[in-house]
């Protein structure tokens, strides 16, 4: 296990690591996560274990329940759709004002952030099996925060990060489900409309974005009823 590094901790390592496994389908929804275990596969304190699922629970990617102890979260119809509309609310207000608000500067970074994600391989391969590389998913987050970042509301965009980080789960358990799904057209359409400073169709494909993943989800799970 990774040793103090200057601003490097256990728990921060262990934290990676877990979040990895989680993202990765390594943990499937619902699974267990027990401390003890975990410990030992990390050669780590229970408490260093402790913290680091803490700070899982408040990514949104582990629930704690009492007298059972962390799990990973599984899907919740309720939550997607609350998350949905949350989003819908503050990132629709966000993207507004960036548009009208920034500059080329912001134009060049929204184009940059973009082309970064066109260019990262979507997956990686994991266990023997594809999952979402890391690398694009940061890519991914990079790129739809540019497109927010010029609202000059810091309170907004704290909002819209903490919203984006517990959509993340969600995100990747929908995408090997509908593995033809054509982000790279979705993202060039959102970045074009935003460049042409069009707010409403903005909003409106940004709308269609999100929705389609919280779609992909809801069905695949229903299917499994």
């Amino acid at each position: 296990m990774a040793r103090r590094n200057g601003s490097s901790t256990l728990s921060e390592a262990v934290l990676k690591n877990l979040k990895t496994d989680i993202l990765s389908g390594r943990y499937e929804p619902g699974a267990p996560l027990t401390v003890s275990e975990l410990a030992q596969k990390f050669n780590v304190s229970i408490a260093v274990v402790r913290e680091a699922l803490t700070q899982l629970t408040s990514h949104g990617l582990v629930i704690k329940t009492p007298n059972y102890g962390f799990t990973v979260k599984t899907v919740s119809e309720v939550e997607l759709d609350n998350l949905i509309e949350t989003r819908l609310i503050n990132e629709s207000a966000a993207l507004r004002l960036s548009i009208a608000n920034g500059d080329l500067t912001w134009e060049a970074n929204v184009i940059a952030a973009h082309h970064k994600l066109a260019q990262t391989p979507e997956y990686t391969d994991f266990n023997q099996k594809s999952v979402i590389s890391e690398e694009w998913s940061e890519a991914h987050g990079q790129f739809h925060y540019s497109l927010i970042s010029a609202c000059n509301n810091p309170i907004l965009l704290d909002m819209c990060k903490r919203l984006w980080d517990l959509s993340q789960l969600y995100r990747h358990w929908s995408i090997p489900q509908m593995p033809d799904r054509d982000f790279h057209t979705e993202h060039k359409l959102l970045l074009s409309t935003v460049l042409e400073r069009d707010s409403d169709r903005a909003v409106e494909l940004f709308k269609e974005h999100i929705q389609l993943t919280a779609d992909i989800l809801l069905n695949n799970n229903d299917s499994k009823a």
